[in-house]
């Protein structure tokens, strides 16, 4: 229930993985073992992914800067761009989603406790779905943005066919953050989130959210488990850790 609101079960829905080139990143990705696909270029803006259910890792690049300046993903692009801009290359997870049941619900308890926020409003006719997404603009530049879909995820991916993507082996199990103070980056999120952290550890349900010391904040891997060997590496900015 992020903000203390009364209405709101929270959970992760996907990972930002921002990078130069988006084939390129899917055969990275499908190498370390974690099937990936990229969808085609739409309004100067291409994304593509690891689908495991309704989570995701969603691997994303602009192509033509002028064209997106016009597209529906212009002013999401914007509220990016401070996670963006805070990567230390090229390449690198930036933020996270996590699914809400009423996105303007939860823009009204942020902005109670004096948070600032941008309400997003994106149809998507060709998919027959909307989403509503919220960006706090006054946190770090990692923090998660809170998305609504209608028809609802669930019910949006009943009727896909279990051939229709390809997950692997593995699963995802968490990703990690680093900050200068783990301890209270946790404490801040989990207040956020309306879940108790445990130490450095938030246990968003579908994503847990692991911090360590560092000198940079934001996300720097994804832990995966999985029946074989686990997977391990890095993955144009983002590390890959196997966990039993």
């Amino acid at each position: 229930m992020p903000m203390g609101t009364e209405v709101e079960d929270v959970a992760f829905d996907h990972l930002l993985h921002y990078v130069p080139d988006v084939p390129e990143a899917v055969r990275a990705y499908s190498e370390a073992g974690l099937p990936a696909h990229a969808n085609d270029v739409a309004d100067g803006f291409r994304n593509g992914g690891w689908r495991l259910d309704e989570r995701y890792v969603e691997i994303l690049s602009v192509t033509d800067p002028v064209a997106v300046r016009a597209s529906r993903y212009a002013r999401g692009l914007d509220l990016l761009a401070p996670s963006i801009d805070a990567l230390e290359g090229p390449a690198g997870a930036i933020t996270f989603a996590v699914n809400v049941t009423d996105a303007h619900a939860v823009a009204r308890a942020l902005r109670a406790r004096g948070h600032q926020t941008e309400v997003l409003e994106v149809e998507l006719a060709e998919h027959g779905m909307s989403f509503v997404e919220v960006f706090i603009v006054d946190g770090p530049a990692w923090w998660p943005f809170f998305i609504t879909y209608t028809p609802p995820r669930e019910r949006s991916l009943a009727n896909v066919p279990d051939a229709a993507f390809e997950r692997g082996p593995y699963d995802l199990a968490g990703m990690v953050v680093t900050a200068p103070a783990p301890h209270r980056a946790a404490s801040e999120l989990g207040a956020l989130l309306g879940l108790e952290a445990t130490g450095h550890r938030v246990p968003l349900p579908g994503c847990a959210v692991e911090f360590e010391q560092g000198g940079r904040e934001g996300i720097t891997a994804i832990t995966v488990t999985g029946p074989q060997e686990h997977a391990s590496g890095r993955v144009l900015g983002l590390d890959i850790r196997g966990t039993p």
